[in-house]
């Protein structure tokens, strides 16, 4: 059997994420318990019908933020092990310059306090949909600087959500909404947007909301929205107005929309590294049958978030991953979990 990690962000200080210090503990577990190889190794163990006769576990990154240049990569360094960085290739900062990182640090060349502190994943992906760039993500020369370690995969270009069900869940109240929402509209949301359910952009057949439901509801004034139950009142409002609240792409558009963005990603990563990408993770984990297909010519593998080890006879393009919590007994406890299904596998008894 064999666990592959997903991580996202380390972070500078312990709250909303993984704290630098829990991951670099971590690594030290890994490192002293488990053999950690790369996706090539997995790929081919796989292809050989042989897995590793030890437990073994293999680390990703989703995304591409800053923070993996500044934490994680000098921690992954400092133990010598290898992992794999799957980057949405629109956040890549087109520009040179590093940030200081742990390295740095460690060495005195920086105070710690001048260390850069990400935000939220919320924050950077929202911030760069709106903005159309974000510190909190890497620029190219970090990436670059950082491929002694890292691996890189695919993981789109754009790392969106699209609503895919002309049923209505809910209506914009704040930050009640996933921040693919303001490209879902096209416009940052205002109060009494309606939400609809989402998926991967990819792995769907792509619904943008009418233009007369978003002017529709702008015409309301505050007094409105001063109404106890107005989320009661503006649903039924808009059921009243109008049949339906979404156009959808046709089944053609999404396969050209599909192609187009996998080779506009794979261009851009390759002029970056001047490497072949081979690796590929489905963003937020959302897939279908078109999206496998179209992954699987040009991949020798994706992954999924599906939450189980790999054991063999895998399907090479549906391949499982396992989230990462914040917190060390939860890892622990994935490891633990890890360990006794390997030795049951392997016909240990007490």
């Amino acid at each position: 059997m064999i666990l592959v990690l997903v991580y996202h962000k380390v972070i500078k200080y312990p709250t909303f994420d993984l704290w630098w210090k829990t991951f670099d503990l971590q690594c030290s577990i890994l490192k002293k318990h488990f053999k950690v190889i790369t996706l090539d190794q997995v790929i081919e163990a796989l292809s050989e019908g042989k897995l590793p006769k030890e437990p073994s576990v293999a680390i990703t990154f989703d995304d591409g933020y800053a923070d993996n240049y500044i934490y994680a990569y000098p921690i992954l360094k400092k133990h010598r092990l290898k992992a794999t960085l799957f980057v949405a290739s629109s956040r890549i900062i087109k520009e040179s310059g590093k940030r200081k990182n742990l390295e740095d640090y460690w060495k005195g060349k920086v105070s710690y306090r001048e260390l850069y502190s990400p935000k939220s994943m919320w924050q950077a992906n929202y911030l760069f949909l709106k903005e159309g760039k974000e510190a909190d993500f890497l620029t190219q020369e970090e990436l670059l600087s950082m491929m002694d370690v890292f691996e890189i995969g695919w993981h789109s270009k754009y790392h969106t959500k699209d609503f895919f069900q002309d049923r209505i869940i809910d209506l914009v109240d704040g930050k009640n909404y996933h921040w693919s929402v303001i490209h879902a509209y096209g416009e940052e949301p205002v109060r009494g947007f309606p939400l609809f359910p989402m998926k991967g952009s990819l792995c769907v057949l792509r619904g943008k909301v009418r233009k007369e439901v978003k002017t529709f509801i702008k015409s309301l004034d505050d007094k409105f929205f001063q109404r106890k139950n107005w989320k009661e009142h503006l649903k039924k409002e808009l059921l009243k107005n109008f049949d339906s609240f979404l156009e959808f792409e046709t089944q053609e558009e999404r396969v050209k929309r599909i192609r187009k963005e996998i080779e506009e990603s794979l261009q851009e990563l390759k002029s970056i590294t001047g490497v072949n990408v081979v690796h590929s993770a489905y963003p937020f984990g959302d897939y279908d049958p078109l999206l496998k297909e179209e992954l699987s010519k040009r991949f020798v593998s994706a992954f999924t978030t599906e939450k189980r080890c790999i054991t063999v006879q895998e399907d090479m393009h549906l391949l499982p991953r396992i989230t990462v919590p914040k917190d060390m007994w939860s890892f622990l406890a994935i490891l633990g979990k890890f360990v006794g299904s390997f030795l049951v596998r392997s016909g240990w008894r007490r």
